[in-house]
């Protein structure tokens, strides 16, 4: 039985993670997470991320196009420490609980809610995520490869040598967000000492499964350079690079459905 299009997703340390069903919750789901909220995180839930309307574009049936209706739909949640998320408060102090690693987890938890005897028959999960929300999937694909069969990286955030100067931000950030909020002081201390599994590291995990890397080559936050350092040790990714973020923005929900077709729609089985 499907889900409903609206709920909570309970996770074992007794954390709940807000969830909402966009599209046909019979169909299968684009497990999607959403972006950090550095100077806020609170404030910063599924329906605030910016790539929120791009999501539901690119799941939306295009009347100017005739291969007929996606069957697929996308479970956007707010992740642990932001949003309406709770139950992380207790052990808040624990920052490696906001990790992308850990945050990982998490992600493949609330695709596992998402399952029905159709979708089993599918092997894995469809993940994919903006900034913190890519970086999240990737470390899912990473940690449990047989649990993800494809992977949807939009503007993947700060990496490897590349991330020291953002590091330095987002723990200034965390120390003036203290007085106020002490444990959403520490979900941006957690992100700030996250980071993705070395180029080596993917490398040797021959990481097979479709993979879509979007990037803006004016995005300094989110590098382009990481995503094509991404594509040369992820065999089968297929890149969206362009000059600008808005280009960006106009040109990924279009891509999104041509990748998913591609890939994805011949296997897709619907409830009956």
């Amino acid at each position: 039985m499907a889900k409903e299009p609206e709920g909570k997703v309970h996770l074992l340390d007794g954390t709940e993670l807000p969830y909402e069903v966009l599209g046909d919750n019979r169909q299968c789901p684009l497990i999607w997470g959403h972006g950090l909220g550095p100077t806020d995180p609170r404030g910063m839930d599924h329906r605030a991320c910016e790539s929120f309307p791009l999501v539901s574009e690119g799941l939306r049936e295009d009347a100017h196009e005739t291969e007929g209706k996606l069957p697929f739909s996308a479970v956007v949640y707010d992740a642990r420490g932001h949003g309406r998320s709770c139950g992380w408060e207790p052990l808040a102090s624990c920052i490696q609980q906001f990790h992308w690693r850990s945050l990982a987890f998490d992600m493949l938890s609330v695709a596992s809610q998402f399952q029905t005897p159709s979708t089993r028959k599918l092997r894995g999960a469809l993940l994919g995520g903006y900034s913190m929300g890519a970086s999240t999937a990737l470390w899912a694909a990473y940690l449990c490869p047989t649990a993800v069969r494809g992977l949807v990286l939009l503007s993947v955030t700060t990496a490897w040598e590349i991330r020291s100067a953002r590091r330095a931000n987002l723990l200034n950030n965390a120390d003036l967000l203290q007085p106020s909020d002490p444990a959403a002081a520490e979900v941006v201390r957690g992100a700030a000492f996250s980071d993705l599994p070395s180029l080596d590291d993917l490398a040797a995990a021959k990481i097979r499964i479709p993979v879509l890397l979007c990037a803006a080559r004016d995005d300094t936050t989110h590098p382009a350079e990481v995503a094509e350092r991404l594509s040369r040790v992820l065999p089968n990714a297929d890149v969206l690079l362009k000059d600008t973020k808005t280009e960006l923005i106009q040109a990924f929900p279009q891509h999104l459905r041509m990748w998913l077709r591609q890939h994805f729609q011949d296997k897709v089985i619907l409830e009956e």
